[in-house]
């Protein structure tokens, strides 16, 4: 009897051994790297670009969902408990935040809209897309440079100088569009969803949305896109891959236009930038 009960005490130990060591990691991760979690593609990039080897990044938002509605599964809680730091876009994104602070309240948040001058969008909510502008990456990256020297001040020196190398290229990139825009005489662009205006900001342009208070356009609000696009001779419009196209492409068929996909999600931020920019700049005359 007391041999069967001892032999179900050790059968019971090796059971939660395994258990108990898991804890333990989730404290303290294998790697010796910062478990930092963010919201979408590009911010990942930024934090990737300033830590380095130094950081484990997780990215919520899946490609090709729209973040906007989009809701962080059971199973990414799973990657968020173990974060030190988790990275926000801002801008009235991130509406589930609530659920990612029940999972883990010990882990630092920070904002990276901070310092951002934020553009009030027609229903009177913030834009949320502050990513879509290589100045305001610049703050953002500075933003999770500091996070991350908050975090492992003993690699301060290693993410300064990332952030630094990483600005610059921010820089270059933003002088090389300004000048592209400069020389152009045309200003005004269509998008299905205005996912441009920091963009547009930034190089005096003016973006004309097809979603009228991010619903589809009614016939007529349609046929005064239509009639726009005719008098500016406009014969591109473009559209993201996290929305079905179909208003764009009866707007495209009515003026004999061409759809262009751009994705402000794209995960290498200034490749996608670059590319952005130059077709934008394409259509313009």
């Amino acid at each position: 009897m007391i041999s069967n009960i001892n032999r179900i005490l050790i059968l019971v130990l090796l059971l939660l051994v395994p258990l108990l060591c898991g804890c333990v990691s989730q404290e303290e991760p294998p790697t010796g790297k910062i478990n930092v979690a963010t919201t979408i593609a590009p911010l990942g990039d930024f934090v990737t670009a300033v830590g380095g080897d130094k950081v484990e990044v997780t990215v919520l938002v899946p490609p090709g969902a729209e973040p906007h509605t989009y809701e962080p599964a059971p199973s990414q809680m799973k990657d968020v408990a173990l974060a030190n730091l988790y990275i926000m876009n801002g801008g009235g994104l991130e509406f589930w935040m609530d659920k990612v602070l029940q999972v883990n309240r010990d882990m630092l948040i920070v904002d990276s809209s901070r310092g951002v001058k934020l553009v009030n969008e027609s229903g009177g909510e913030t834009d949320p897309h502050i990513w879509i502008s290589l100045r305001n990456a610049a703050i953002q990256v500075n933003n999770i440079c500091s996070a991350l020297i908050k975090v492992d001040p003993a690699n301060g020196k290693y993410y300064l100088k990332n952030r630094d190398d990483y600005l610059q290229k921010l820089k270059a990139l933003d002088e090389d569009l300004n000048r592209t825009f400069a020389a152009k005489s045309g200003r005004i662009f269509i998008a299905y969803h205005p996912a441009w205006t920091y963009f547009a900001r930034d190089y005096n342009l003016d973006q004309v949305p097809i979603l009228e208070n991010e619903k589809e356009p009614g016939p007529k609000y349609l046929g005064s896109i239509i009639d726009l696009a005719k008098r500016n001779n406009i014969t591109v419009i473009f559209i993201e891959p996290q929305y079905n196209p179909k208003s764009a492409e009866v707007i495209a068929q009515e003026i004999k236009a061409k759809v262009v996909a751009l994705d402000p999600l794209g995960p290498n931020y200034l490749e996608n930038m670059q590319y952005s920019g130059q077709e934008i700049a394409r259509s313009l005359k």
